[in-house]
């Protein structure tokens, strides 16, 4: 039997990475909905954008991971996206058949109604790719304004640009998904200033003195078991992205509510 770990540090702040997603079909309004059940009130989600640029809650391109259909969401209609399932056949096969996909702007009202949730917003650069910058983040903030959740959301981004055009046309505060680590990004980094730099726990240095300093504050991603999660909040790392919201909100240390 693995030893318990014990919590030293003051309690992380745990983030549901596409919602409950280790339970239920990610980056839908039920997998947001349940995280929010069992106590978390920082979110995280991926954006996408339909063919008639409506901003959807999705990771991929294709939706057949989702939905069992292989189409490209950037080619498909709001419309259609919306009356498919969201189900995650390959993961929950007919559990959730009545699950659909969510629009950003449904998120958005979701969120307004529980105003002590905070969203960092992944924008992907598949749509970026399609769009571009200008374009997409008009639309994705044309959503936010509409339903006053500007203060509730955080832009975050591989691409350091989005980061900027975000500075530009809000007081959003903004977040930097690092590509790499190494010393081009570090450079990156201090430039950028952003509130809060992302990084996978493979890429994240075991030795504290490797570890970049700045204004940011460190959220890492993903960290499913309860040790994992203790030994980098004992490290001083304050918000932790985890698939399994639910088992880590259960355990008294970690669950910062």
């Amino acid at each position: 039997m693995t030893k318990q770990a014990m919590l030293t540090a003051p309690p992380p702040v745990l983030v549901a990475h596409r919602g409950y997603s280790g339970r239920y079909p990610e980056n839908t309004l039920l997998a947001f909905e349940a995280a929010y059940q069992h106590g978390a009130r920082y979110m995280e989600l991926d954006l996408q954008l339909s063919s008639d640029r409506v901003p959807i809650l999705h990771h991929d391109t294709s939706l057949k991971r989702m939905s069992g259909i292989d189409l490209d969401i950037r080619d498909t209609k709001a419309k259609q996206v919306k009356a498919m399932h969201a189900t995650y056949p390959q993961r929950f096969e007919d559990e959730f058949s009545d699950n659909r996909f969510t629009s950003f702007k449904k998120y958005c009202k979701w969120m307004a109604r529980n105003d002590d949730v905070t969203t960092f917003v992944e924008i992907k650069q598949e749509s970026i790719d399609r769009l571009g910058i200008p374009v997409l983040m008009d639309e994705v903030h044309k959503r936010i304004l509409s339903t006053d959740t500007e203060s509730q959301c955080v832009i975050i981004s591989f691409n350091h640009e989005v980061i900027e055009y975000t500075r530009k046309i809000s007081s959003m505060r903004t977040g930097w998904v690092l590509p790499a680590w190494n010393e081009e990004n570090r450079l990156t980094s201090i430039d950028l200033k952003p509130d809060f730099l992302f990084c996978d726990t493979d890429s994240f240095p075991r030795d504290d003195r490797d570890v970049w300093k700045g204004c940011w504050q460190w959220a890492l991603y993903n960290l499913d078991d309860v040790n994992s999660a203790i030994e980098m909040a004992n490290r001083g790392i304050q918000f932790l992205e985890t698939n399994q919201i639910g088992t880590l909100m259960a355990h008294d240390g970690l669950a910062n509510r």
